[in-house]
């Protein structure tokens, strides 16, 4: 189960100390800047006096071996798709530098899309630059289902349903939800692999896009994608990822007519993508006990009553 730790903190000494692994010299730590956005990890900005002069650390606690698969995925992303990610420096769950578990990643230059005011016009370039790079990506196949390096010869809707019941055993949900909510939730995940069905081939996904893991920059005279962070690289159903799109924004007529342009949606998405919508809405009560996705749960559950 994930832990949240995002208010871990980093010593000017133990950030040296990375940086001095990683560079193999002595390196001074100028300034260490708190990122804002960090919901599972503790992420900082360090400036420091060897090239490249900056770079962002993620922290957890010891044993934290999310760090080690980011890593694979994000080297994956880099050399064989032109997904933009930051490249990774170093890794390290030992905490025998250093009392923490670390990732040490490449600092894009630009600003975080959440938050962040936009025109319609400038949302729209941005929606349809997302629809490419996504679609680019989905045209990657796979050979098997599940992440990068550890491809299963299961099918999808086997190791989907096998994480909606992972999500389900988190305890928090006991408290955060009505008992008759669970009850349906158990019956839906029963019901999952049918409300799946039969799948599209297995395709790259980055598994993780939302505006607080899309870094944009201006480019003349309009913004650009500049990095997808925090990736959870797998071969998955692309529905997976574009259901995770539509739960954060259901304004994205741009989007999907770009993505159209590119790559097929099989009939029957907009039913199939509320058994990822139930997956996401327990997920975020779970961890962060969102009033919104608790109302988004009991919602997402009597729709989805209706297919079954």
């Amino acid at each position: 189960m994930i832990e949240l730790e995002p208010d871990r903190e980093l010593s000017s000494a133990d950030a040296e100390t990375v940086l001095g692994a990683w560079l193999g010299e002595r390196v001074a730590c100028t300034t260490i800047t708190k990122l804002s956005g960090g919901l599972v990890n503790s992420v900082y900005r360090l400036e420091f006096d060897a090239a490249p002069h900056a770079a962002v650390v993620k922290l957890h606690g010891s044993d934290h071996a999310s760090f080690e698969r980011e890593a694979r995925g994000l080297r994956y992303l880099r050399d064989q798709t032109a997904c933009p990610v930051p490249d990774v420096y170093a890794h390290d769950s030992s905490a025998r530098l250093v009392p923490h578990a670390y990732l040490l990643l490449e600092h894009v230059e630009g600003r975080c899309l959440d938050g962040l005011e936009l025109s319609e016009t400038e949302q729209a370039q941005l929606d349809a630059d997302l629809a490419r790079v996504l679609a680019d990506l989905h045209r990657h196949a796979g050979n098997g289902w599940g992440p990068v390096d550890e491809l299963s010869g299961r099918t999808w809707p086997e190791l989907f349903t096998e994480r909606l019941v992972g999500v389900r055993a988190y305890p928090a949900l006991t408290d955060r939800l009505p008992p008759q909510w669970l009850e349906r939730v158990d019956r839906l995940i029963e019901a999952a692999p049918d409300l799946l069905g039969d799948t599209a081939s297995a395709r790259l996904v980055h598994g993780d896009v939302w505006a607080g893991n899309t870094i944009v920059r201006r480019s003349d005279e309009r913004w650009e994608i500049a990095a997808l962070l925090d990736p959870d690289a797998q071969f998955a159903d692309p529905e997976y990822e574009l259901a995770y799109l539509d739960v954060f924004d259901a304004r994205r007529e741009v989007f999907f007519d770009t993505y159209l342009q590119h790559a097929e949606l099989r009939p029957g998405y907009r039913d199939r993508r509320l058994i990822y919508w139930l997956h996401t809405a327990l997920l975020h009560v779970a961890l962060f006990d969102n009033p919104f996705f608790v109302d988004f749960t009991g919602r997402t559950v009597e729709r989805l009553e209706q297919l079954v």
